[in-house]
């Protein structure tokens, strides 16, 4: 694959973060917080465009919070970055960046991938079984645990390097993926960058 350069100038054009606060308030805009970045719309973009164009963005602490997740009620910690600027820079970065990760991935390559979710895996699951009745004799079902937390951080930015090519979105990744103390945050709600 051929690695992409010239992003970042889409990145903090400002139409897409309009679009990613906008995107990044789903589901939230009954919040004080977000409603009032919302009313004023422009300021934000502008202040938003204004941090990543003179490199002043620096990440906010993440916010830790324990859920119980699925059917045997799993605790997993997860951590919660801030809607603004965070969730809104985030936003406006995986706007541009997921074609280009989509492009290179696994077709069954399912979690925290838009349109592919857990219905998609079920529904090619199904079909292979349909189709080789009498060969599947097992199936296994796993869990890497603390996949997550255990990720090498260097490995992930090594993966990007052979993505991108625009030292700008290179950089605003780094510090992205740098910003949590031990591998990578399990995050609600968010796109699993490499899978």
């Amino acid at each position: 694959m051929k690695r992409k350069s010239n992003i970042y100038e889409k990145i903090i054009e400002i139409d897409n973060i309009k679009k990613a606060i906008l995107n990044a308030s789903k589901g939230k805009k009954d919040r004080k917080s977000v409603d009032k970045i919302l009313c004023n719309i422009e300021y934000y973009t502008l202040e938003i465009h204004n941090m990543l164009k003179n490199k002043t963005y620096k990440p906010s602490p993440y916010h830790e919070m324990k859920i119980q997740d699925g059917t045997r009620k799993k605790e997993r910690i997860i951590y919660k970055p801030m809607f603004y600027p965070d969730q809104c820079i985030h936003w406006a970065l995986m706007q541009q960046i997921e074609p280009l990760f989509k492009k290179g991935m696994y077709e069954f390559c399912c979690a925290s991938v838009k349109d592919r979710g857990i219905h998609y895996a079920s529904k090619h699951i199904k079909k292979i079984l349909v189709r080789d009745r009498k060969n599947t004799k097992y199936c296994l079902k796993l869990d890497v645990k603390k996949f997550y937390p255990s990720m090498d951080k260097e490995i992930l930015k090594r993966k990007f390097m052979r993505i991108i090519k625009d030292r700008d979105v290179l950089d605003l990744l780094d510090l992205i993926v740098d910003s949590s103390k031990n591998g990578v945050p399990i995050r609600k709600l968010y796109f699993t960058m490499v899978c």
